[in-house]
């Protein structure tokens, strides 16, 4: 019932004010094809420094599309989680799609079969979002690339937005929300969807959940820094 009123409501606001791109406010789409293809991808240099705070021991590897600086990103990120803007996910989702494929053509992970996982919102978070963001972005990647997609991984604590502690609060906030109730993973390479990582807590956290459910190799993508 809620998501039928949250229809409705986007129905009538899409009559009353016309879709505009949020960056040049030219009308027809939320970002126009000119506004998108401003958005670039982090170089070697900006990942390296990037990386070096992050607390991502669990995982193979991390891949930071693009920079949380950049005016672009950063409102349609923000718009995405905060406004409620559920196909804004379709735009994150082509950026991340765009980057993956000029990433893995120099990699072996060209030719990795990969088991797509979102991070989870607690269902209480997701009830008030109205939508999953990662889910989102992770579904349309997956198609792309024809990786199967688990929703198997749950959050099944309701803690505080990691967005609001410090580096150690994150750490203790993380602890044993994660729970993976799929089958078991028998050295699969993961590769978790999100949308935006601090201090790599979550990802971290989610991905020892991962492994100690069998799987082999965890990746993350993810499409900025905050």
């Amino acid at each position: 019932m809620l998501k039928f009123f949250r229809r409705s409501r986007d129905f009538i606001l899409d009559i009353l004010f016309p879709i505009e791109c949020l960056n040049c406010s030219q009308e027809g789409a939320y970002l126009c094809h000119n506004c998108f293809t401003k958005m670039k991808f982090n170089d070697e240099t900006y990942l390296k420094n990037a990386l070096a705070n992050l607390k991502i021991s669990e995982l193979k590897k991390i891949y930071i599309a693009g920079d949380y600086e950049s005016s672009i990103l950063h409102n349609l990120i923000i718009k995405y989680k905060y406004n409620f803007i559920s196909p804004l996910g379709k735009i994150l989702a082509d950026f991340l799609i765009l980057f993956w494929k000029n990433e893995t053509p120099s990699l072996t992970l060209s030719a990795t079969l990969f088991l797509v996982i979102p991070i989870p919102l607690s269902k209480k978070r997701e009830r008030w979002r109205g939508f999953n963001q990662a889910e989102i972005i992770a579904r349309d990647f997956s198609v792309y690339f024809k990786y199967e997609l688990s929703l198997d991984l749950k959050r099944i604590k309701h803690r505080s937005p990691q967005a609001q502690l410090n580096e150690s609060e994150r750490l203790k906030n993380i602890e044993s929300v994660f729970a993976w109730q799929g089958k078991n993973l028998r050295s699969s390479n993961i590769l978790l969807i999100d949308d935006v990582v601090t201090s790599g807590a979550t990802l971290n956290e989610a991905a020892r959940v991962l492994k100690a459910a069998g799987a082999k190799n965890v990746y993350a993508l993810v499409l900025a820094k905050g």
